[in-house]
């Protein structure tokens, strides 16, 4: 009785997440400049996001939970269309040139962030591959080098200031999507202390249905 609780708890809880998160991303990428409330957003955000990862890593290392781990695979696939929809929405607006240092900063840390749900989500399945997810980044990316060489090299308009922002997301994510590729075992070690915690805890945390 206990695991199907946590179950409708880190599903909830993961699924307010990612609408919040989606209304946020929706706000910062606007034309409009108003962010009222950026800092609160972002911790209420984190806040349900921590309680659905924590609670669904209790229901499946501890309590065994079967069909949690099935939800979750969907939760990272939804967290993957997520990223690459918001991946392309940046390169647009990259390309036109139309953003200043602050816009930037902010398109740099919500992409983190995604990528970031994302891989947090990943430690939660025992033994789950990220490496079919970074095939559409790297494609991505590669949309995105086409775009830097025809801006600078085909077009009269482009200005050269901001070429270095063009190449600090283009290699950040290019080199994020490589490592998810190679899978150089970087999130081993995180991996291998949950793992080893909740395995000598399991039995203390369990507590009678």
């Amino acid at each position: 009785m206990l695991s199907i609780a946590m179950l409708l708890v880190s599903v909830g809880a993961l699924g307010f997440a990612m609408l919040g998160g989606a209304k946020m991303v929706y706000d910062i990428l606007g034309d409009g400049s108003d962010n009222t409330g950026l800092v609160t957003k972002v911790i209420v955000v984190g806040l349900a996001y921590g309680v659905g990862w924590l609670t669904a890593m209790v229901a499946i290392r501890v309590y065994g939970n079967l069909v949690l781990p099935l939800l979750i695979k969907w939760f990272i696939f939804g967290s993957l269309v997520a990223v690459c929809f918001l991946y392309i929405e940046i390169i647009q607006r990259l390309y036109l040139q139309q953003y200043d240092l602050w816009k930037f900063i902010k398109y740099v840390t919500v992409m983190g962030a995604g990528l970031a749900a994302m891989v947090g989500l990943h430690l939660i399945i025992e033994d789950h591959n990220l490496r079919p997810f970074s095939i559409p980044l790297l494609f991505i990316s590669l949309i995105q080098l086409g775009l830097i060489v025809f801006r600078y090299v085909f077009t009269t308009t482009a200005i050269a200031s901001y070429l270095l922002g063009d190449l600090v997301f283009f290699f950040g994510m290019a080199a994020f999507s490589i490592f998810m590729l190679a899978h150089i075992g970087l999130l081993k070690p995180l991996r291998t202390r949950l793992t080893n915690y909740f395995d000598r805890n399991s039995t203390s945390i369990r507590t009678q249905d």
